[in-house]
Formats: structure tokens, C-alpha cells, sequence
């Protein structure tokens, strides 16, 4: 790859990508082998807890985890862009307390370059619409393979109708005679 041309073996090993297939999509992705090994677990879990049945539930499970990864990657991303600000220009300002020092760093770098976070809170809330969207479609779908269960009172009817024509008749006379409602 060109972009290791020139770098040491120790830079070489630092920056070397992994490609594979996702499974799910067909797609390759490139990624660092710790990220991928993050990734996959992260995907795999995800997809596992929205338990989908089925091509098109499993597609769906799939966009909701790269959402979330990506969500995910958008918070971290803004935590180092802040954190960026401590080996720039900004980390010589004077203050008198480390807190104060680093709530002014973050301050600055945020002023320094605001269109940043513009973009990356954009991008952030149509991950989240997205995210939304998708996961109210896989609700939806998974309730149609798994309807709500009945309410008691339908169901009391339902196994009274069904004794019925088993030979069996409920009598509360029989149970307990003295009692109010067998009179």
C-alpha cells in the first residue's frame, strides 16, 4: 500500500489494515485489526440481542448495529478532536487550575474550527433517524411472526370453550354449594 512507503517496520505494523467480507452485507470493509476485532464482537452481540428471524429481519439488525457503531465512533470522535486540543496550539494557555486548563483547551478548539462539529452533530442525528426508522420497521416485523399475547380475559374464554366440548362443565354449585354466587 502506498501510503506505508517510507514508514518504518515498527510505523508499518502500527498502520496496517485488515480487509475482510461482512457476512451479513457482502461488502468489504478495511479496519485495523483491533478495531475489527472490536467491530465483529460489537456486531455480532448487537445483532444477537435484536434476535432476528429471516433475511430482511437480519438485514435490518445488521443497519441498526453500523448504526450504533457509527454513533458510537461519532462520540469518540469528538472526544479526540477535543482531546487534540492538548497537543496543538491550545495547550500553552496559562491557567491556574487542570480542570479549568482543560475546559479552556476544549473551548478553544471547539472556536477553532466550529463547522467540525456542525458537521459531525449532522451526521450524528441522521444516524440517529435512521437508527429510529429502522428499528420501528424490525418491531413491527417481529410482531407480525410473534403476535402480543391475549389478554386474561380472552383467554379465560378461550379455555372455557374449549372444556366444553370435552365432557367437562364448570359448576360452581357442585364445588362449593353454600357459597353466594351458586345460588
Amino acid at each position: 500500500m502506498s501510503f506505508l512507503r517510507g514508514k518504518t517496520t515498527e510505523t508499518r505494523q502500527q498502520l496496517t489494515l485488515e480487509a475482510g467480507r461482512i457476512p451479513v452485507t457482502g461488502q468489504v470493509m478495511m479496519m485495523a485489526p483491533e478495531d475489527r476485532r472490536a467491530y465483529n464482537s460489537f456486531m455480532a452481540d448487537f445483532r444477537s440481542a435484536l434476535n432476528p428471524y429471516g433475511l430482511v429481519e437480519l438485514q435490518l439488525a445488521q443497519r441498526l448495529a453500523q448504526d450504533t457503531w457509527r454513533i458510537n465512533r461519532c462520540h469518540a470522535i469528538e472526544e479526540n478532536i477535543l482531546a487534540l486540543g492538548h497537543s496543538e496550539k491550545f495547550a500553552n494557555i496559562e491557567s491556574g487550575h487542570p480542570e479549568i486548563h482543560g475546559a479552556m483547551v476544549q473551548a478553544l478548539r471547539y472556536i477553532d474550527n466550529p463547522k467540525l462539529f456542525t458537521f459531525l452533530s449532522l451526521y450524528e442525528a441522521r444516524l440517529t433517524k435512521n437508527f429510529h426508522a429502522n428499528m420501528k420497521l424490525l418491531l413491527h416485523l417481529q410482531s407480525l411472526r410473534n403476535p402480543a399475547p391475549k389478554p386474561a380475559a380472552e383467554e379465560k374464554e378461550k379455555t372455557m370453550k374449549a372444556g366444553a366440548g370435552s365432557g367437562f362443565v364448570l359448576q360452581t354449585e357442585a364445588i362449593a354449594p353454600n357459597h353466594p354466587k351458586a345460588a
